[in-house]
């Protein structure tokens, strides 16, 4: 006789059922993990080969790391303050911006500056934002005002007043039509551009504070993640709340949408990020503790999938990228 339970036991076939549709949580999992930055991870995006990340912190630089050996391959110097965000061309020979509360940095093919604007506000910026087409720059600014520039500064910025607090995140639509700015006080507004119309205004997470809200790639769907343990999805076009994402153990602090607008990745202030299938009901596809290290407060600042949606890089408080692989079949 064996103490085995019999193959088809109907209580292992109902438990094993249930922990195949529970979603994945992805605690252990092995991560490239990417060290050299000396403050906070602010910003993230892929080369569009997947073979650089190229990462921007609030320690004033950029760094190139190589996505398959995790090293360092260059840092960029010279803004004077924290490094907001960061565009990437689609072309090799396109300019790698940067931009912080000083100034708008230009990088040539060679990652050497080439050109640098100045006078965007200083102290007084409390976000940026570039275009996916890299063409324009978002500041949100702590006068409730956002500002809307071309990045050759050929034209004269779009002033957009009228907000009732301070502006902390600001983002575009890939095609640059569509502006959405979050407040201290939950509110956002989504406008058209360049007529600076106003779409919508949403009380997005009433009397919270909006850490962070992204477009889908096609356009249709707006994300926002406030002082609340919950992600909301809500519909550019009618300005209806679609969805609430819920199970975050901590405030929502970070978003990114993978390039086929398939999958939305939502990071917390306790160090897990989420990773939803919102082609299949919003579906959690995957939870990942990621920068805890077995304590609070290390939250996940920035989250960039690789342009084939296979894995998702996480940056945080606690001055590290990581590099995971996601389970997708």
């Amino acid at each position: 006789m064996t103490d085995s339970p019999l193959p088809f036991e109907p209580a292992r076939l109902v438990a094993a059922a249930i922990l195949l549709l529970l979603p994945t949580v992805a605690a252990a999992q092995k991560p490239i993990v990417l060290e050299g930055h000396e403050n906070v991870v602010s910003a993230l995006a892929f080369s569009d080969n997947g073979e650089r990340l190229y990462s921007a912190s609030w320690d004033k630089t950029v760094c190139v790391w190589n996505t398959e050996t995790g090293q360092s391959e260059k840092v960029l110097r010279g803004h004077t303050d924290w490094v907001f965000d960061l565009f990437l061309p689609v072309s090799p020979e396109g300019t790698v911006q940067s931009v912080s509360q000083n100034e708008l940095v230009s990088w040539s093919k060679s990652l050497e500056e080439s050109t640098r604007q100045t006078g965007l506000g200083g102290a007084k910026v409390n976000s940026a934002a570039f275009s996916p087409n890299g063409k324009l720059l978002a500041i949100g600014g702590r006068d409730g005002f956002v500002r809307v520039r071309s990045v050759d500064g050929d034209s004269p910025p779009i002033e957009i007043g009228g907000f009732r607090s301070w502006v902390g995140n600001v983002c575009f639509s890939a095609d640059a039509r569509v502006l959405a700015a979050g407040t201290r006080t939950g509110n956002v507004r989504i406008f058209e551009l360049p007529s600076a119309k106003q779409l919508h205004s949403l009380e997005a997470h009433p009397g919270r504070q909006v850490l962070t809200l992204r477009i889908s790639p096609d356009g249709k769907t707006l994300a926002t993640g406030g002082f609340e343990q919950t992600a909301r999805l809500w519909d550019v076009e009618t300005g209806k709340e679609t969805a609430t994402l819920s199970g975050h153990r901590g405030v929502v602090t970070s978003l990114t949408w993978s390039a086929d607008g398939r999958f939305l990745a939502t990071g917390e202030r306790h160090g897990t990020f989420h990773v939803w299938d919102t082609s299949n009901s919003n579906t959690q596809l995957t939870k990942i503790t990621a920068h805890s290290d077995g304590r609070l407060g290390f939250s996940v600042t920035a989250l960039a999938f690789s342009p084939d949606g296979k894995r998702i890089a996480s940056g945080s408080y606690d001055k590290t990228v990581k590099i995971w692989t996601l389970p997708i079949k």
